[in-house]
């Protein structure tokens, strides 16, 4: 075992907390693939334990920075917005990738960061199956940006070191530290950002190590109702970070997108089929209940993180009419087009 690894994990298992110095050093042996499988799982089991300090997320978001594979984009990072969420709360539908394309066709850069879903059908399946190219090279994906506006990144092609860990996260069954650390890597170097956690304990944490990388404007969420995005069933707990500091503690409610607060949450998908049907008629106008209502809000606040001075209501209405005027769906259309190309 590597000397500094075993450091972290004494250090972990005796109940402390590792210094940024160790959280780097520890991270940095887990990318270079000299990290037993058994001690990895140790270490993951320690985190599970309790909730990171953001100085340990900033060491390992400095390890996957000096690794990270980057898309080399001439749009300067405080414009670019990134809507990746860390998982592992209950799925109604893809909210989150939606709602940064509907701020993309309103001119807003969106370079998506993600994965492939343990369900077989979140973003990344889902958007692959409509026809948007989710394995771009970083050359394909920055063109794709700086011309359509949007771009997916799929993590594992920009954080390769992180496959050495990948059959020991897959063993856990549920999300590990490595789904917090996500987020916070996003390969075009987005400081606009919205950032829905699994675990509300983990907003602080995360909110403050957004504020130390120096995000321009960035909001943590995480609804009363466990989802990692907003909710249109219960109130949204979020932490605003703007221009490298922790500003603001709040709720969201329905009621200020005018929006009425729904008794249950949407039907979700259970098949990628069902996934991409959604999509697709979320979209195209077709679906106008507790999805588009869940979408409308979501994509409310990232029109806002990309730096609209609106109000949440008028948030609101400028997405309802971007998915009516089917600017999004050209969006779209676009970035097909541009994958088959």
């Amino acid at each position: 075992m590597p000397g500094p690894f075993r450091t972290s994990l004494d250090v972990l298992e005796g109940g402390g907390t590792l210094t940024t110095e160790q959280a780097e050093a520890a991270m940095a042996c887990v990318m270079e693939g000299t990290v037993p499988g058994e001690a990895l799982a140790r270490w993951l089991g320690a985190f599970a334990l309790r909730v990171p300090e953001s100085r340990e997320l900033i060491g390992f978001v400095k390890a996957f920075q000096r690794r990270m594979v980057r898309i080399p984009t001439t749009i300067p990072p405080e414009r670019i917005l990134d809507t990746c969420g860390t998982g592992g709360a209950p799925k109604v539908f893809n909210a989150s990738t939606l709602a940064g394309l509907v701020a993309a066709a309103d001119g807003a850069p969106c370079a998506k960061h993600g994965n492939r879903s343990r369900t077989g059908f979140g973003s990344a399946e889902t958007i692959a199956a409509m026809g948007v190219s989710i394995d771009s090279t970083p050359e394909r994906q920055a063109h794709d940006l700086e011309t359509n506006g949007f771009c997916f990144c799929m993590a594992p092609r920009h954080h390769p070191g992180a496959a050495h860990a990948a059959p020991i996260r897959k063993a856990f069954g549920g999300p590990t530290i490595f789904n917090a650390i996500g987020p916070l890597t996003n390969p075009a170097g987005a400081l606009r950002q919205v950032l829905g956690v699994w675990d509300e304990r983990l907003m602080r944490p995360v909110a403050q190590t957004l504020a130390t990388m120096g995000a321009s404007h960035a909001m943590v969420l995480h609804s009363r109702d466990g989802l990692d995005e907003a909710s249109v069933c219960a109130p949204t707990r979020y932490i605003l970070v703007d221009r490298g500091s922790v500003v603001e503690e709040s709720e969201l409610e329905p009621s200020m997108f005018g929006i009425v607060t729904h008794a249950s949450p949407p039907e979700p998908a259970r098949t990628l089929a069902e996934a991409v049907s959604i999509a697709t008629a979320l979209l195209e106008g077709r679906d106008v209940g507790s999805r588009r209502d869940m979408l409308v809000m979501n994509a409310a606040i990232a029109l806002v993180v990309s730096g609209h001075r609106l109000s949440w209501r008028d948030a609101a209405g400028r997405a309802r009419d971007l998915l009516d005027s089917r600017r999004v769906l050209d969006l779209v259309r676009r970035c097909i087009e541009s994958a088959a190309g």
